[in-house]
């Protein structure tokens, strides 16, 4: 098992509010390291070694959540001079925004990228303030230095809200664009649950109940889509036709590429519709 550090030097609250974000074990053993410098009175320089710990952890975790060769391929990255590779900043937006276009934000979503660019540099301007010690000062007293540790993760999970904030507010205006698309998906795919009980159907109505962004990354966007389908079953045969109205609950999982994201791809769609309260 882990191995979890006991330490009176950092609000357990805070902690388990970290300790729930980490994305692997060298994350952990990262934190607990840092925490056990903090317990060590006899050490001068424990505020800079915890806080250093702490960056490193900061620059690992979003390394692992926004990998270097994903975030290079988007269409809205650019390289910033005199750095090498991502920005934690383009890491943590990537998190958010995989690889949607400046344009389709501002077009369609009518988001402004520059405000989502700003939300980042607050959040990453109070981790830098709270995870840096100056090099002439040394933190003795100990209420000091529980302060400063405190302060820093709290900054630190401050960027994990932002980036929570910003990646609900972009999932939550593209899922409003997905209606027409469902529908369209619907009339394009044969429904094997409905061929089953018909000799034909026709779809009417597509309800969305709910919709969800399940992925999203530099080059694809995946979705959820559960509803209900209004139908009409035809039985019989020119003679005595017959049709019934029906409606059921259905879930359409599916793929649409990071720069067209309201465009299904066929192939990679699958559409299921619960058609067992007919069979009752």
């Amino acid at each position: 098992m882990p191995l979890t550090i006991s330490t009176t030097m950092a609000d357990d609250t805070l902690l388990q509010s970290l300790r729930s974000r980490l994305p692997d074990e060298f994350s952990r053993d990262a934190l607990n390291s840092a925490l056990q410098v903090l317990d060590q009175p006899e050490n001068k320089m424990r505020a800079h070694q915890f806080a250093g710990t702490l960056r490193e952890l900061i620059a690992h975790i979003l390394s692992v959540m926004a990998p270097t060769e994903a975030v290079t391929r988007c269409a809205w990255y650019k390289q910033e001079k005199d750095v090498e590779g991502p920005t934690r900043r383009q890491r943590a937006l990537y998190t958010c925004r995989g690889g949607l276009s400046d344009a389709f934000l501002k077009d369609k979503l009518k988001l402004n990228p520059k405000n989502l660019h700003r939300e980042f540099s607050n959040s990453f301007q109070q981790l830098n303030k709270r995870t840096h010690v100056r090099p002439d000062t040394v933190l003795a007293d100990p209420d000091k230095i529980e302060e400063f540790a405190n302060d820093g993760i709290s900054a630190l999970l401050d960027v994990f809200e932002t980036m929570d904030e910003v990646h609900k507010s972009i999932t939550d205006a593209i899922v409003k664009e997905l209606h027409g698309e469902a529908m369209s998906a619907f009339i394009n795919e044969t429904i094997q649950e409905l061929d089953e009980i018909a000799g034909r159907y026709e779809t009417g109505s597509v309800w969305v109940d709910e919709a969800k962004v399940i992925f999203l990354g530099a080059d694809t966007i995946e979705y959820q889509v559960k509803g209900s389908v209004d139908v009409t079953l035809h039985y019989g045969g020119r003679s005595n036709p017959t049709e019934i109205d029906e409606s059921f609950p259905y879930e359409c999982t599916t793929t649409a590429p990071a720069l067209d994201p309201t465009r299904f791809d066929s192939s990679q769609t699958t559409m299921t519709v619960d058609t067992s309260s007919w069979r009752q």
